[in-house]
């Protein structure tokens, strides 16, 4: 019998409802489904586990709710290797492709093993005080220095495997995977890419100057980044969740995690079919 993982928003999910209709289905196809203390208060269905549970003994993980759900599960996902796949209750759902209207067809291809795997590289951020470690954390998507409450300009260095690159003096610096390269990058004007490719992506947030552009380098690269104002408010950001604040002589390096996230994909949609389906107006 298969072991299902369930990870639910219940912010997105208030009633249970759409949880419900996933453990039913579950149920139904003879797959055991592992829920947290929360989802089996809820929806009394179910197998009740730890989240460690979850991750060590299921065979892959459901995860419902929207991309930042899925951000936040990968980490611990990619730990444990578990393949995911997200169901889209949220917006825009990059990440999360599947949708609640084909819940029958997705239950079926689980049951029946018949999906691909997307393993997608991941971001090892580390935040050094002192020549020790403060915070290390993983990342499926980027991670972003920026300025903090204060709002004024920073001055922040990048160093790319030791050779000084440039002193930027932005709202920001951030560091992305392909698969991040559709998230705050693209906003901050970077390039779309392949999410097969294994490369990093460091883009400037709002430059104070017409000549700073995106940077790709090599997957092997370590980037570093430092701030060079003294008495500034500045701040890391891990996919857009784990936030630290910065103390003057802090710096931070960024570089391939050893780790990848393991995505199911059921739809058989090329990244470009997706692409072109998630950010266009124009439906075809």
């Amino acid at each position: 019998m298969s072991k299902v993982g369930i990870i639910s928003n219940l912010s997105k999910d208030i009633s249970g409802e759409y949880t419900k209709k996933v453990l039913q289905g579950l149920q139904k196809r003879n797959m055991k489904a592992l829920v947290t203390p929360s989802v089996y208060q809820l929806c009394q269905l179910g197998t009740l586990s730890s989240e460690n549970e979850i991750f060590n003994k299921s065979d892959l993980i459901l995860v419902l709710g929207g991309d930042g759900t899925i951000l936040h599960t990968s980490r611990k996902a990619a730990e444990y290797q578990k393949p995911l796949l997200g169901i889209n209750l949220g917006h825009l759902g990059f990440l999360a492709e599947a949708e609640m209207a084909n819940l029958p067809s997705i239950l079926d291809s689980l049951s029946c093993k018949s999906y691909k795997i997307d393993r997608r590289m991941m971001l090892e951020a580390k935040v050094i005080r002192n020549q020790q470690i403060l915070k290390q954390e993983l990342a499926l998507n980027d991670v972003i220095v920026s300025k903090g409450v204060n709002g004024r300009i920073i001055h922040l260095n990048l160093k790319i495997n030791g050779e000084f690159v440039s002193c930027y003096a932005a709202d920001g610096l951030l560091v992305s995977t392909p698969t991040g390269s559709t998230a705050y990058s693209l906003s901050a004007g970077g390039p779309v890419i392949d999410p097969g490719m294994e490369c990093l992506l460091v883009t400037p947030v709002c430059p104070h100057t017409l000549t700073s552009r995106p940077i790709v380098t090599h997957a092997s690269s370590l980037i570093e980044i430092e701030g060079t104002d003294k008495n500034r408010d500045i701040q890391i950001s891990i996919d857009g969740q784990q936030i630290v604040n910065l103390a003057e002589g802090d710096h931070i390096s960024i570089e391939k995690s050893a780790l990848k996230t393991h995505l199911i994909r059921i739809s058989g949609c090329s990244f470009y079919n997706i692409l072109r389906y998630k950010f266009s107006t124009r439906k075809e």
